[in-house]
């Protein structure tokens, strides 16, 4: 058994009881609806009863004696009254009705034109549209509420980037008031990789280097999506902390490699040195008395100098001499070498020879990263060919290492590896981006680009008393050092 719809609670505010009997017996021909209608005959009593709240819609006559329903509206407003008001009245006033309007009148209707009909729908209309806006503000309460309490920075710009909205977190994070925080741009905050204020961002996830309102720098992790149009939401995180403590973190290994490498050339390399010297003279002292012990000598001398060998690459793989001096080039050429005596396969170095880097943590990092690179693609991608490069390009240095090994599983996830986090993680380290993709055809090409500030020129050589700015051989700085590492062995 149905049961029958609650009754619509109207108040009919009017000094007229003619129409207040008329009005009933219109809204009681209203089939399939339920009102429970009361009566204020002065604006007194609408007032006293508009103050209780006790209704679902309010019928208000615009003449209500020394006062008007415009005065009574404005009371409602003070009240904070969101019921909504449907305005009466007898003579078409075009004047009148733009202030009901504005007042936050639901309708405005002549009573010489009102009937059945037009009575239901204004009632229907009106509570309807109450019921959405009530609904609405309590989803704009909530989203406040959480947009305010947010720990996270967020920020609601337009396509000009023009800050339309921001919470605390980010005034507190910006250093600046919201007031202040509303006249600017995303392009008076946020720096491109170059130090250069940008102006366009791009959706998704990503990190930006931003200024603080008192010209500090700090380093902010964002999500950026499209509200809606001209309505863009960004959502930022300082993660200035984080990165200067993995920073630090970062120059600890590399100290510690560093020193790992140094004592394999220094401890093991001079031990193993002695040891094949005392070998190689008890060969020459064996074959002087003509023992056939003296080939077994000649063997045990031969296979420390290999195990000498490989504990100087060992050395050069975890602390690069090079590196010291900053020379990228010659480092990554030695990688691409190493490639080639280890695992017998095809790993070439391309460069630009402008190239110079002046810091020696980006050069570490580069060589890092082609090294991470280089023993992905042989331990994973199973390549047997691999092309590093170093360039300069219009967007920054790039640094590229592709392969033509078997690349991502088809069906697994990519770029969530350990050694690739950790690339990406280096490229962030130095200020740039790094994307690892799948090579057209088969492999992986994995590229790195960091601006191009971080470089300086090369300086110039004299030939001849002539200046000229072309590159000392790599080759002869590598057949250099090989020799002096042959004059060091046995």
């Amino acid at each position: 058994m149905e049961h029958p719809p609650s009754p619509l609670r109207v108040l009919l505010i009017d000094d007229e009881e003619a129409f207040s009997i008329l009005l009933r017996r219109m809204l009681r021909n209203i089939p399939g609806k339920n009102y429970e209608i009361e009566w204020a005959s002065s604006y007194d009593a609408g007032l006293l009863a508009m103050q209780q709240q006790r209704h679902d819609v309010y019928l208000l006559d615009h003449y209500l004696g020394a006062k008007t329903g415009l005065d009574l509206l404005r009371e409602a407003h003070k009240i904070g009254l969101t019921t909504p008001i449907i305005m009466l009245t007898g003579a078409a006033d075009p004047e009148v009705d733009a202030q009901a309007a504005e007042l936050g009148a639901a309708d405005y209707l002549l009573k010489e034109k009102l009937d059945t009909s037009v009575l239901e729908r204004s009632i229907r209309y009106s509570v309807q549209q109450a019921a959405t806006f009530h609904a609405l503000q309590r989803s704009n309460e909530r989203f406040r509420l959480l947009f305010e309490r947010s720990l996270d920075a967020i920020l609601i710009s337009d396509d000009q980037g023009r800050f339309m909205e921001v919470n605390g977190a980010a005034c507190k994070l910006l250093g600046a008031s919201r007031d202040r925080l509303l006249k600017m741009k995303w392009s008076d905050l946020v720096f491109t990789e170059d130090g250069v204020r940008a102006d366009e961002r791009e959706d998704g996830l990503g990190e930006l280097s931003i200024c603080r309102a008192n010209g500090e720098r700090r380093f902010i992790e964002f999500s950026a999506s499209k509200l809606a149009a001209d309505l863009n939401l960004s959502i930022l995180r300082d993660v200035t902390e984080s990165r200067n403590l993995e920073r630090e973190i970062q120059q600890v290994s590399e100290r510690e490699q560093r020193r790992i490498g140094q004592d394999l050339h220094d401890g093991l390399g001079q031990a193993l040195t002695g040891i094949a010297f005392m070998a190689k003279t008890l060969q020459n002292r064996l074959e002087a008395r003509g023992r056939e012990e003296a080939s077994d000598a000649g063997t045990i001398a031969s296979l420390i100098n290999d195990a000498l060998v490989q504990a100087r690459r060992m050395s050069r793989g975890l602390c690069p001499t090079v590196l010291e001096d900053n020379d990228i080039e010659t480092a990554l050429e030695q990688l691409a070498e190493n490639m080639q005596t280890f695992f017998n396969l095809k790993c070439e170095f391309k460069y630009d020879s402008a190239i110079r880097i002046a810091d020696n943590a980006v050069a570490v990092h580069l060589y890092r990263i082609a090294q991470e690179a280089t023993t992905n693609a042989i331990k994973h991608g199973k390549a047997n060919e691999i092309l590093i490069s170093l360039k300069v390009s219009t967007s920054g240095v790039v640094l590229r290492i592709q392969d033509n090994g078997c690349g991502f599983p088809k069906n697994g996830p990519k770029n969530t590896g350990m050694g690739l986090r950790v690339i990406q993680h280096r490229a962030r380290m130095i200020g740039g981006t790094a994307s690892i993709k799948p090579r057209s055809g088969c492999g992986v090409v994995v590229t790195c680009t960091f601006r191009k500030n971080i470089l300086i020129k090369k300086p110039a050589r004299k030939t001849n008393g002539e200046e000229t700015n072309k590159p000392i051989s790599l080759k002869r700085n590598l057949l250099q050092k090989k020799l002096s590492f042959a004059n060091a062995s046995v």
